[in-house]
């Protein structure tokens, strides 16, 4: 625990940042695999049945989804 005095105010303010920075990567990429997954399970569900999907993204999430049938 000697190392825990040893840091600087501005080495703890370098690694929350970098901690910080890490957290916010992983939602980041979290959030933007759940929506392709969001999608690609849509679209292929729409395509089993015989039909042609119709998305609408806005952001990370769908906004609007339609499966052709025509």
């Amino acid at each position: 625990m000697e190392w825990v005095r040893k840091i600087t105010p501005i080495q703890g303010l370098v690694m929350i940042g970098t901690i910080a920075v890490m957290v916010g990567s992983i939602l980041i990429a979290s959030q933007s695999y759940f929506s392709y997954l969001e999608v690609t399970e849509a679209a292929n569900g729409c395509y089993d049945i015989g039909g042609v999907p119709i998305i609408e993204k806005s952001g990370p999430g769908m906004t609007n989804f339609h499966c052709n049938m025509e």
